[in-house]
């Protein structure tokens, strides 16, 4: 395992393969807008803050950032190739204090504390991911400071699980990354086709998401992040959004205020939406949001250790497969279908050339995000 989940990967190839399309830059503007918004964070917030971004990638993202003219603007990101570009893409922006910072993520030190602070595509995925969120945000301020962050877990990631474990069985390691991405790419770019939204090369989402060695990693869930943050930070808002709260805000004092017990109750009783783009399903049960959660998160573990050479776990994937379509058929039949359908194609090793009528349309809502409010140190 290398020691560093992403940067030794990235830096090995001397690659950043996390850049967006923005040429045409209103609609791009437009989607990181709506990002921000849902997470409670309008323009003029930005305007005049103090902003530190982790994990900038390649800058395409931070260009909107830039754009609200924030005073401060540090980023730190510990892939070289990636800071290179980022340095290029916001070089022409005229911010009082911007840096970009060549550093890891757990290496980071400051002494001052961020209005604002950012981790988005960064956090899952690592093989500490816990450490690293506390990390990232104790840099924010006491008091209302915002922290945001990406998350991804079992459930909303189980149809590219599928798609790994697929690609796996046709890894040749006498092959360059560029031809193994060659050989790949007329399968998964059929399936590309079908996911709403993409606005990302598909060799780079090829790279990043199916050729990248993630077996030593973790996912990182949405209850898990609140857990870990609940003493210091209270949840403000989600994307998407899955959070209501009908009480009356004169009762929201002192013990009651309970804004990250409710985000958990809404998050287990709304997340087999995240299972498939496709779904807008109304809450369903806390019991049934869990036990969906337990078999999905199994879902990356199996595949963890077959990817690590355990061939003699592949009928438990195959059974946990056809459980997980079983359990979700009375609210998701064509998820549980397409479901039964990528367990046949990966027993019969998953041939390139296969009509697959199902798989390809399905595609779990794979990251979301949660921005925090942190509380005052003062007791």
């Amino acid at each position: 395992m290398k020691k560093n989940s992403f940067v030794d990967f990235y830096s090995k190839h001397n690659i950043s393969p996390v850049s967006q399309d923005i040429e045409d830059i209103a609609l791009h503007f437009e989607r990181r807008n709506a990002l921000f918004s849902s997470l409670g964070l309008p323009a003029l917030l930005i305007k005049g803050s103090e902003v530190l971004e982790f994990g900038p990638g390649s800058g395409h993202n931070s260009v909107y950032t830039a754009s609200l003219e924030p005073f401060r603007y540090y980023l730190v990101d510990g892939n070289p190739k990636g800071v290179e570009e980022t340095k290029k893409l916001l070089s022409k922006n005229s911010i009082s204090d911007l840096k970009i910072i060549f550093s890891l993520f757990l290496d980071y030190k400051a002494k001052e504390k961020f209005d604002i602070v950012w981790a988005e595509g960064c956090i899952p995925h690592q093989k500490v991911p816990i450490q690293i969120l506390k990390h990232l945000a104790h840099f924010t301020k006491y008091g209302g400071g915002i922290f945001v962050l990406s998350t991804s877990n079992g459930i909303s990631y189980l149809s590219e699980t599928v798609r790994r474990l697929g690609s796996f069985m046709h890894f040749d390691k006498s092959l360059s990354l560029n031809e193994q991405v060659s050989f790949l790419r007329p399968m998964l770019r059929q399936h590309l086709e079908h996911l709403k939204g993409m606005s990302r090369p598909v060799d780079d989402w090829i790279i990043d998401n199916i050729l990248q060695p993630l077996q030593e990693s973790m996912l990182l869930s949405i209850p898990e992040v609140i857990e870990t943050l609940s003493d210091g930070f209270e949840v403000y808002g989600s994307s998407p959004k899955f959070i209501t709260d009908w009480r009356w805000y004169k009762d929201i004092t002192g013990e009651k205020r309970g804004f990250n017990k409710n985000a958990i109750s809404g998050y287990y009783r709304s997340n087999i939406n995240l299972l498939d783009t496709r779904l807008n399903l109304d809450p369903i049960t806390i019991d049934f949001g869990k036990e969906l959660e337990k078999m999905c998160s199994e879902s990356w573990e199996i595949m963890s250790v077959i990817q690590k050479g355990k061939n003699s776990e592949w009928q438990s994937f195959f059974d946990l497969l056809t459980n997980i379509s079983k359990f979700v058929k009375e609210y998701a039949p064509e998820t549980a279908e397409a479901i039964i359908e990528s367990s046949s194609w990966l027993q019969e090793g998953a041939p390139l050339n296969s009509n697959l009528e199902l798989l390809p349309k399905w595609w779990g809502r794979g990251q979301q995000y949660l921005s925090f409010i942190r509380k005052s140190n003062k007791k």
